[in-house]
């Protein structure tokens, strides 16, 4: 530990755990079956457990890192973030899905290269507040069912892990459609994006 450059809020932790420490080492050489083998026991256990909390401390962005990693391998569509980086794991079925919130409610997308904008389900719709009675569907979409017609619309928040994106053009489907897509309209805020060893690597 380097001493100088503590600050004086450090300065303040360390000198109340070595304050606890004399006044625990003082109680136990007050009682009557003080036993110096026994008071150097307690004080290895004590430090024992202060190494392992300074280390855990240390290593908190570690652990963090790791959490996250591992909650995207049990679930593929919890994206983790790192270094500027969103990582999506691909899911069973090929496809990356990623959870998503639209102005602060969660919406599970698929990714899609082939869909020019952000198509949110008519379900998905009315779960982020928008009057889909009110919507013109006059966007003419090709579909391998065929046309489709879609709602302009503007997502003021887009959030995935933790990276917010605002003001993002989307478009609402109206035919029956099952998870929304995340398309071009989305991928274009990104500086670039890229699957290594079925991972989706987003670079905002």
């Amino acid at each position: 530990m380097d001493f100088n450059n503590l600050s004086s809020a450090d300065w303040q932790h360390f000198s109340y755990c070595a304050l606890l420490l004399v006044v625990l080492t003082a109680g136990l050489m007050t009682r009557k079956e003080f036993s110096i083998n026994k008071t150097i026991k307690y004080l290895a256990i004590w430090l024992g457990v202060a190494i392992v909390l300074v280390a855990l401390y240390s290593y908190r962005y570690e652990f963090s890192d790791f959490k996250n990693r591992l909650a995207g391998e049990i679930n593929p569509s919890q994206a983790q973030a790192s270094g500027g980086q969103i990582i999506i794991n691909v899911s069973q079925d090929g496809h990356f899905y990623v959870n998503a919130k639209i102005n602060g409610v969660d919406i599970r997308f698929m990714v899609d290269t082939g869909a020019s904008d952000i198509a949110i389900n008519l379900n998905d719709a009315k779960r982020i507040g928008l009057n889909t009675k009110s919507l013109i569907f006059n966007k003419r979409y090709q579909t391998a069912n065929g046309v489709a017609l879609g709602a302009a619309v503007t997502l003021e928040e887009l959030e995935i892990a933790d990276a917010k994106f605002t003001n993002i053009n989307a478009s609402v489907n109206g035919s029956e459609m099952g998870t929304s897509l995340l398309g071009m309209s989305f991928l274009k805020q990104l500086k670039k994006y890229e699957v290594f060893q079925d991972k989706l690597i987003l670079t905002i």
